[in-house]
């Protein structure tokens, strides 16, 4: 189970500590001086935190020294909250006399209390220099990485579960190619794993697609929407070889020669890309194609399909459960189930059910069991975490994980909370904004409340399907669920930080939590007087919010 919150808490702590500067004038002596100290120190760490936390997958030793440094940061910021809270009785009217405590006093414990935090991650810091961490100042750009690269080629044999789609998207685009003048622009969108890229390869295939297009090409963006890169790629893809002009206008020229007077059919698969003016220029280039030429985009993100899409994009869903069943029946079993392995169904069938029909994870998991045979080695997989489950495990969370990567600091954190919910739950959206801004997830704007701020993010999580099946009931409540392999991205990242006590299970708080969640069968014995043992920020009995910020 990898840390990749530490960054995050960092990130939020330096911008407190920026604010303290700015709002507390009046600092001076010792309390002043181990503020500075203290952000020297976050900000030498901060600068090898994006390598390390890019190590710790393969490093076990990495992941113990994050581990450390959140929770010396989360120490850090219970301190910081004392002083907040402090610093605003004190400018508050309603103090009283007794509720103050003395200005000399109150500075003396501060100092202390933070000269003690600033000397545990001294030492953190000092440990870095053993695991050789690459500093960089400024946080890295998402990596190119070859795994990632796609091409036009499927073997149709081994897919499974799509073709009724592939036919409507065949149909529609070839009609739409004979009835449109402009270019057309058709986009595929859904959460990682669950097949874009493989249903845009079948379209891309099909021999009535062949057909209805003069020219056709296939570019894997990814996170680089470089019009230069994109350009030559697609000039390349067309002509199947490589090409060695440089610059950009003679490369879209070249393209444009292809392109007159032809219809076109070009994949731009795995995009990112959320900025209109970089789209509007790679688009300007493509308008020289005959009437009815098609652009089919593959994306994550719905904001990208909106912007990108000239027609009704698709939302592509999970696989029904007889289509999941099919493609773990090849996987797990091959051509069929072999004798001696009928008894592994029911726990084949109960490992799919964590897979949630998504194609990735029933492919990978299934890869996993094909060479196993004995059950007890398949009733290990099913009561194994993802992330334990040999590298096809982190493949999956690897792919997953990509969504994550590409969140704002203060989303990270509202999304990895999340994981404080048993899995399949019924979250009311209002009720979790209020938990986001009761811990200070949720950044201060100028022209929005923190309520609103924390509607612009649940909705942002929707619309990159971190947060699905909304619903509305007749009163206005909102609800939503996580997918479950969303919910397992989620608690790998969050670890015991958010803590669930199941049903009839003995009452036990983690050292480490600080978000918990109580199912109402549950014992609840001494819950007020455990928690006020743990440094919890967040307590939920069963679907009510009893109390937060403790």
């Amino acid at each position: 189970m990898a840390d990749a919150l530490v960054s995050v808490v960092v990130n939020i702590i330096l911008d407190n500590l920026n604010s303290l500067f700015l709002e507390e004038m009046g600092l001076a002596g010792s309390l002043k001086k181990e503020l500075q100290s203290l952000e020297s120190t976050l900000t030498t760490i901060q600068a090898v935190l994006h390598d390390a936390e890019e190590k710790q997958w393969k490093s076990e030793a990495i992941k113990n020294w994050l581990g450390k440094l959140k929770q010396a940061a989360y120490d850090l910021e219970d301190v910081l909250d004392d002083f907040k809270t402090e610093a605003q009785r004190r400018r508050s009217k309603v103090s009283t006399f007794f509720s103050l405590q003395n200005p000399l006093v109150f500075r003396l414990n501060m100092a202390r209390k933070f000269k003690n935090a600033r000397e545990k991650l001294d030492a953190i810091a000092e440990e870095k220099s053993k695991f050789h961490l690459r500093e960089c100042v400024v946080e890295a750009a998402i990596e190119w990485n070859e795994d990632r690269q796609t091409s036009s080629l499927v073997k149709e044999s081994e897919i499974l579960g799509r073709a009724d789609e592939k036919e409507k998207i065949v149909s529609m685009l070839v009609s739409n190619a004979s009835h449109h003048d402009d270019l057309s622009v058709y986009a595929i969108c859904g959460m990682g794993g669950l097949g874009k890229t493989t249903l845009a390869q079948l379209v891309y295939n099909d021999k009535n697609m062949a057909k209805a297009f003069d020219l056709r090409a296939w570019v894997c963006v990814s996170d680089d929407f470089d019009i230069k890169r994109l350009t030559k790629a697609i000039v390349e893809s067309i002509e199947g070889k490589s090409c060695d002009i440089q610059e950009l206008d003679p490369l879209q020229r070249r393209l444009v020669e292809m392109f007159v007077g032809k219809r076109f059919l070009l994949v731009l698969d795995d995009v990112w890309n959320e900025y209109h003016d970089k789209w509007d220029r790679l688009k300007q280039a493509l308008q020289c194609g005959a009437r009815g030429s098609t652009v089919i985009v593959t994306t994550r993100l719905e904001k990208v399909a909106l912007m990108m899409a000239t027609i009704p994009f698709y939302r592509l869903g999970c696989l029904s459960d007889d289509d999941s069943w099919s493609l773990f029946n090849q996987r797990a079993f091959g051509m069929g189930i072999k004798e001696g392995n009928v008894n592994l169904d029911a726990t084949g069938r109960q490992i799919l059910q964590r897979c949630g029909g998504v194609p990735l994870a029933i492919t990978a998991i299934g890869s996993i069991l094909h060479s196993k045979s004995q059950e007890s080695e398949w009733l290990r997989v099913k009561d194994s975490e993802i992330w334990d489950l040999e590298d096809e495990g982190k493949r999956i969370l690897a792919v997953l994980m990509l969504s994550y990567e590409h969140l704002p600091p203060y989303m990270k954190q509202c999304f990895s909370f999340c994981s404080i919910f048993p899995k399949d739950s019924v979250m009311v959206k209002d009720e979790l904004i209020g938990l986001w801004m009761a811990n200070g997830f949720i950044p201060s704007r100028r022209l929005l409340d923190l309520h609103d701020t924390g509607c612009e993010i649940f909705s942002e999580l929707t619309r990159r399907s971190f947060l699905q099946e909304i619903k509305e009931d007749v009163d206005g409540t909102v609800t939503c669920k996580m997918h479950d392999l969303i919910h397992d991205i989620a608690t790998s990242i969050m670890g015991h930080e958010c803590c669930v006590i199941e049903p009839n299970e003995r009452l036990k708080i983690p050292k480490t939590a600080r978000h918990l969640f109580v199912h109402n069968s549950s014992s609840s014995t001494n819950i007020m007087d455990l928690s006020k043992l743990q440094p919890l920020h967040s307590l939920i009995l069963g679907n009510e919010i009893s109390f937060c910020g403790i």
